[in-house]
């Protein structure tokens, strides 16, 4: 039997060179779908590019949290400072279109056994961070109650792992290869295209095939993507931090 590969990615945040470089090593890969767990834009300079370019590649978008602020100032009002500045800028580089595309993306989707959100899965709305125990837990508890024994997500910009393993112990990780059938339930987080802040300033991304998960990371040009940010005018912090990943 032929195996089965999905590419997740997500925390794109306007980062066109970082996507651009994603899209071409999972064209490498050869999956049948891409799955995009939310946050196409916000901090990055190409909003309406990166909007493009997953319309056109992925199967399935979420929503996630900036991509709400885009269309929902109420939102990002309850960002920090640099992040609402961010979400201003986005909205007046986009059309209704692209407005009323974003409007239409679910919060969640399921395959077979397998659940996606761009936040935490048991409360999908409030875009909750998979990053503690409590998280954690809620989130794993929540995939077994409705009969899944994974879920993938975004929002934190790391590559974590939490799962409870098949003799019942605990743990949080950071495996580049995951095998499903080591755990009764585990919840995965995919990392970010586009910013992340695990320590490491390479894009991020993921690809499910058959019962393993394997994380990927990938080299893209940060200096033209930082150009960018602060030609821009946006702020310092969204530009300098791609160096570092954090």
């Amino acid at each position: 039997m032929a195996s089965h590969k999905i590419a997740l990615i997500s925390d794109i945040h306007a980062n066109l060179e970082a996507l651009e470089q994603v899209l071409r090593e999972i064209e490498k890969q050869k999956v049948d779908k891409i799955i995009c767990l939310g946050d196409i834009v916000g901090y990055g300079a190409n909003p309406r590019e990166c909007i493009e370019l997953v319309r056109t590649n992925c199967s399935v978008v979420l929503l996630g949290n900036h991509d709400e602020a885009a269309f929902s100032p109420e939102i990002a009002q309850l960002f920090v400072e640099h992040a609402k500045f961010s979400a201003q800028w986005t909205r007046n580089q986009l059309d209704e279109e692209h407005i009323n595309w974003m409007k239409s993306l679910p919060y969640t989707y399921q395959e077979g056994e397998f659940f996606f959100s761009h936040g935490a899965p048991y409360s999908p709305e409030d875009f909750i961070y998979l990053v503690s125990r409590e998280a954690a837990y809620w989130s794993l508890r929540y995939i077994k109650s409705i009969g899944v024994n994974a879920s993938f997500c975004g929002h934190a910009h790391i590559t974590y792992v939490f799962g409870f393993k098949r003799d019942g112990s605990f743990v949080i990780d950071a495996p580049d290869t995951l095998d499903f059938s080591e755990y009764d339930s585990v919840s995965i987080n995919v990392g970010s295209v586009g910013q992340p802040r695990d320590g490491d300033p390479r894009a991020a991304f993921g690809i499910i095939e058959d019962r393993f998960y394997r994380k990927f990371r990938v080299n893209y040009d940060i200096e033209s993507a930082s150009r960018k940010i602060r030609l821009a005018g946006l702020p310092k912090i969204l530009y300098e931090r791609l160096f570092l990943g954090r």
